[in-house]
Parts: structure tokens; sequence; C-alpha cells
């Protein structure tokens, strides 16, 4: 039979265990969505600039600025 603190010192080695587990659990998704998140950047950014190269309309801030003054 155990003593309360050798009871208590297992309990406890079991906790730490789970909390590292989920520390590392943490640190994954993270990595992993900031990875997501930086390729999904990338990604519009290449697709802004692609459609800038194309555009032959007129320039957006002019746009807007007609369509705040009515001018249309």
């Amino acid at each position: 039979m155990r003593t309360l603190k050798e009871e208590v010192t297992a309990k406890l080695s079991h906790i730490f265990h789970d909390i590292k587990d989920l520390q590392k659990t943490v640190i994954i998704r993270e990595v992993a969505e900031k990875s997501l998140k930086e390729e999904r950047s990338s990604k519009w950014g290449l697709l802004g600039r692609e459609v800038s190269d194309k555009w032959k309309g007129c320039v957006a801030t002019d746009e807007i600025r007609e369509q705040r003054e009515k001018t249309w």
C-alpha cells in the first residue's frame, strides 16, 4: 500500500505530464495556424499584384473619389 505522499506525488506527476502534452498541442496548433495565415496573406498579395498588373480601368482611389462626389 502506498503512502499518501506517494499517491499525491504520482497524481501530480500525471497532471504535470498532461499539462506538458497540452502545451505541446497548443504550440503545434499555433505554429500551424501562423503558417496558414502567412500562406493566405502571401497568396492574397500575389493575387493583388496579378490583378493590378492586368487592370485597365481607372485607379481605385479615383473610382472611390468619384463615387463619393457623385459625379456619375
